[in-house]
């Protein structure tokens, strides 16, 4: 089993909506998933909240003043991942890397509930730290 530690980034906007991004076609794992705003590994030479920011610039081509929400860990038979969460406001527009990033869009917290019940793609870190109610009290 794989041991990783990631940042994740939440966009919300003015209307605290959520930016969600479709994984890339070509992406090696979870291609045309819905996935967080922003996320990846943190490097060896760089603290969370940095990493964070990177992915937020690499992913979707914004700089944001972030703020910290919290830490999940997440385990499943492929890997353990340690995710440190930030959160950000940012209504775009945004510039994404369209070899990481399909689509970004905005979303209301009910209809990514519904996604999510009707069984649309998600990368698994997501719906793990949308259950654990992460995202809803990042708004509060």
């Amino acid at each position: 089993m794989k041991n990783k530690v990631s940042s994740v980034a939440l966009v919300f906007n003015d209307k605290n909506e959520l930016a969600l991004q479709l994984r890339a076609a070509s992406d090696n794992s979870y291609p045309l998933h819905w996935d967080f705003s922003a996320a990846g590994g943190i490097e060896p030479d760089e603290d969370q909240k940095t990493a964070a920011t990177r992915e937020l610039k690499e992913e979707l081509g914004i700089t944001a003043e972030i703020e910290f929400v919290g830490e999940e860990l997440y385990e499943d038979e492929k890997c353990t991942d340690k995710l440190y969460i930030y959160k950000t406001r940012h209504n775009g527009p945004f510039k994404p890397d369209p070899k990481e990033v399909e689509d970004i869009r905005f979303f209301k917290l009910d209809d990514i509930q519904k996604m999510l019940d009707s069984g649309e793609k998600f990368h698994p870190e997501f719906p793990f730290v949308w259950n654990r109610e992460v995202i809803s009290q990042a708004l509060e």
